[in-house]
């Protein structure tokens, strides 16, 4: 509005000057037309009017330019740093807001994250819980199944029980400690079982456990706690055993001429047998190809006797775990150095060596025929056994419903019988 009437007063004094140079130039004009020299003098003055006025009219012209322009400064453009601030503030405000929005929204994403992993652990529980229902009615069903199993299982069942695990155990006897005798008197159990029983279907599994008992028997056994013990027997003795001596026929020589003769032919006899022996002893033969062995000093015999004590502790080992390798091998470095370090014609060397070799004809791990064909035929006749015994439950069953039935028919029958004869009571009663 200020604008406006600005504009329209410099319009109206615009118009008062145009008026005024009018005035002046028709007055000029009569001068003119009256009198040349005032006619020229009033020229110059009207020219010089009009330049003022001219220059007034670009004066004022400027002015209300400079005006008009300072009010749409004013008007327009000063606002503008404040408008500027005002947006700052605003895209402040809208950065704090975003930045409120951003933070909400992480926020907003952590919890959508913690129900999401809740969600998860909760539907791993559930399938845990689940699965343990399962399991837990899965047992409960087998649990159920047992004992309707017992509940149902008769004396029978259990002597059938009893004969497989006999068998089982037998096996396990031939396998832990290869027991042949032991296997034998629980398979003849065994049998003595199914003897009991007077049933045909136990026919296949007596005719396995007869083929497995001939074939127990037919196995070469032999007593391993005795042969242990001859280990242990030998083992102490070898500290008694003679050393293989060079010089010993010297010795005996030497002994033997401290004995008197009682007469003089022996009494030469003997000094002569004695010198020849004498002379022998100080002769030896050796041989090329056979190394001269000497006695052995007290810590070398003592490393031999240890050393042949601790092979014949292996061999007790490798009897007792059944390992045939380690056994004859330890018997045999047993047997090579008693016969190089030791005397082998002596009694008690002699004596050693026999018992060695006899040990080294046992077989510590024999092969065994296992009762594997018993123990499945016994398990087909569990089998053949549980599955007759429902049909033997249904015909039971039908029988005792066929018994009650006739005795209810009796009982029915004869209280017809009752009811006719007290009618015919009353009948006679009435005639009479």
């Amino acid at each position: 509005m200020t604008d406006n009437n600005k504009h329209e007063s410099i319009d109206t004094s615009q118009t008062e000057d145009t008026k005024q140079t009018k005035h002046s130039a028709e007055s000029a004009d009569n001068v003119t037309h009256s009198d040349p020299v005032a006619q020229t003098n009033h020229n110059g003055s009207n020219n010089r009017r009009a330049m003022i006025l001219t220059s007034a009219s670009l004066c004022a012209s400027l002015v209300a330019i400079a005006t008009s322009s300072w009010l749409y400064y004013q008007s327009t453009i000063s606002p503008i740093p404040q408008d500027i601030q005002q947006l700052k503030a605003q895209q402040e405000t809208l950065n704090t807001e975003l930045q409120a929005s951003q933070t909400n929204k992480a926020q907003f994403d952590q919890v959508a994250k913690k129900v999401s992993q809740a969600q998860q652990t909760t539907q791993q529980k559930t399938l845990k819980l689940v699965q343990q229902q399962i399991e837990q009615s899965n047992k409960i069903q087998s649990l159920e199944a047992k004992l309707q199993r017992l509940n149902n299982t008769t004396k029978e069942d259990w002597k059938l029980a009893e004969a497989e695990y006999l068998i089982r155990l037998a096996n396990q006897r031939l396998l832990l400690e290869a027991d042949t005798k032991g296997a034998i008197s629980l398979l003849s159990n065994a049998d003595d079982i199914l003897k009991e029983q007077q049933d045909p279907i136990t026919f296949d599994t007596r005719k396995a456990l007869a083929k497995d008992i001939q074939a127990l028997s037919a196995t070469s056994r032999f007593d391993l706690e005795g042969k242990y013990l001859q280990l242990t027997a030998l083992y102490d003795s070898i500290v008694t055993l003679p050393q293989r001596e060079p010089s010993k026929e010297w010795q005996n020589t030497q002994q033997n001429t401290n004995t008197k003769d009682s007469t003089t032919t022996s009494r030469v006899e003997s000094e002569l047998k004695s010198f020849w022996q004498s002379l022998r002893s100080l002769v030896v033969i050796n041989y090329q190809h056979k190394p001269i062995k000497a006695l052995l000093p007290p810590a070398e015999y003592q490393e031999l006797t240890t050393g042949l004590q601790l092979q014949l502790d292996i061999a007790q080992v490798a009897l007792m775990k059944g390992e045939a390798v380690i056994y004859q091998q330890a018997l045999s470095r047993v047997a090579t150095a008693i016969t190089e370090h030791f005397d082998t014609q002596s009694s008690p060397v002699t004596s050693f060596l026999a018992s060695l070799t006899a040990l080294q004809q046992i077989d510590p791990a024999p092969t065994l025929p296992l009762p594997r064909s018993s123990l499945l035929a016994m398990k087909t006749l569990m089998k053949n056994w549980n599955q007759r015994q429902p049909n033997k439950n249904e015909a039971e069953q039908s029988n005792t419903e066929d018994t009650a039935s006739l005795e209810n028919s009796e009982e029915q029958a004869s209280e017809q019988e009752k009811n006719e004869i007290a009618d015919d009571a009353r009948s006679q009663g009435e005639n009479s």
